[in-house]
């Protein structure tokens, strides 16, 4: 995301202000339970930030998409062995900070709380913590073919559009931009059926990665992978209904309770050490607990 100078910007009046761990709690008992659905959370530490992939919060970085997959792949191929699906290079690479469309999701409402609560710079901003329920019945796993179509997306350049809709399916098929990414799935899936749904291009769907990095298993992690609008330069959108489910008011973290709850989460194991597993975090988490403002 570009960085920005920004004033502090006016909360809305119906949030509900989060000032410790156990107000948060407190709130998610209150919570209707729907047994045919399954929450999942995203914690951002500015509540001005638009619930979207990264690769859309900078024209650059959407307009090089697929520059920026090849480049990653190219320089670090050790890090995407052959046989990975695109799907999963992308959780790599959102692992590794590369801007993707996918976003952030997790299982656990506490670690998005550790999200929320950190600091937001250069101006320091009330944090937020959104829940989305989703059906459990549309939730794909990382084989999904859904997923392979959605995914594969990234490979194509920006001028990449959706036909026609109008178009029979067979039609819609047979067009020159679709036959196209036919053939980055079954570079990956060659048994995947030379037929793709347009509906599916244009959809956001929730999806259960393989638990094969520290990060994602530390975090109960899962990921909304995105689809298109109209042309890849638009994002589509969010099922009604996934996000603030029943309507529920906005639940804000205030600036000023950062730090406390930080220090609660530290109290229940939940730090940047091992929310973010790898050594060089670890190492940094460490540092910083033992700094002190007088240098020798």
């Amino acid at each position: 995301m570009d960085i920005k100078i920004r004033r502090r910007s006016s909360e809305p009046d119906d949030a509900i202000k989060v000032g410790s761990v156990r107000t948060f709690l407190d709130y998610l008992e209150k919570l209707e339970v729907d047994r045919e659905s399954a929450m999942f959370f995203r914690g951002h530490d500015n509540f001005t930030y638009k619930p979207i992939p990264s690769i859309y919060r900078n024209i650059g970085w959407i307009k090089n998409e697929d520059v920026l997959f090849k480049e990653l792949i190219l320089r670090c191929p050790n890090d995407f062995p052959d046989n990975q699906s695109t799907f999963q290079a992308l959780v790599r690479m959102q692992h590794y900070s590369l801007p993707t469309r996918l976003l952030d999701l997790t299982l656990n409402p506490l670690i998005a709380l550790f999200f929320a609560s950190a600091d937001s710079l250069p101006v320091n901003e009330s944090g937020e913590v959104l829940f989305y329920r989703v059906p459990k019945r549309e939730i794909k796993y990382y084989d999904s073919d859904t997923a392979s179509v959605i995914a594969n997306i990234s490979k194509r350049p920006s001028t990449f559009s959706i036909p026609a809709m109008t178009q029979e399916i067979e039609a819609f098929n047979t067009t020159k931009e679709i036959q196209l990414l036919l053939h980055e799935i079954r570079g990956e899936k060659p048994y995947f059926d030379k037929k793709i749904i347009p509906e599916h291009i244009r959809s956001v769907i929730c999806i259960k990665p393989k638990m094969d990095n520290a990060r994602i298993i530390r975090q109960d992690g899962a990921f909304f992978l995105f689809g298109i609008g109209q042309s890849k330069m638009e994002p589509a959108s969010l099922p009604l209904g996934y996000l603030n489910p029943g309507k529920l008011p906005r639940l804000l973290v205030k600036a000023q309770d950062k730090l406390k709850i930080r220090q609660q989460l530290e109290s229940l194991g939940i730090t940047k050490g091992t929310v973010y597993p790898e050594i060089e975090r670890v190492a940094e988490y460490i540092k910083t607990a033992y700094w002190e403002s007088t240098e020798a």
